[in-house]
């Protein structure tokens, strides 16, 4: 009887030591970039006044996708803006955080501002 009581508290202490390192390495961030890096990087190649040209060939360069916006219905906001997003930037077993940049143009298709934000998704 004894036996199988030290068994039994042996099997318990593993499976609780299986869900404590499972719940650890579950719960981690896996972060690939960060908006501080995406920003400094921007800011270093892309000062005010760049081209909307020299914008998509910085996007191109990076492989990241984006999209020009020149007449939006229902958000002005928008207008001559090229939208780009860098998927899973970070994530963890539960939620995925994407950056968004948003490449603000004048009349004359010259960059006038830039942000950079971090966008979360999960259930």
């Amino acid at each position: 009887m004894r036996h199988k009581a030290v068994w039994l508290v042996l099997g318990l202490v593993v499976v609780i030591g299986a869900v404590g390192w499972l719940v650890q390495r579950t719960r981690r961030v896996i972060v690939t970039t960060d908006v501080a890096s995406v920003e400094a990087d921007i800011r270093g190649h892309l000062p005010l006044g760049s081209s909307r040209a020299e914008v998509e060939s910085y996007l191109e360069q990076r492989r990241i996708p984006h999209s020009y916006i020149d007449e939006p219905r229902g958000a002005p906001q928008l207008s001559h803006t090229e939208t780009a997003m860098i998927r899973e930037a970070s994530r963890t077993w539960l939620i995925r955080g994407d950056i968004q940049i948003l490449f603000k143009f004048d009349d004359h298709d010259k960059l006038i501002k830039h942000s950079v934000t971090e966008i979360f998704t999960g259930p």
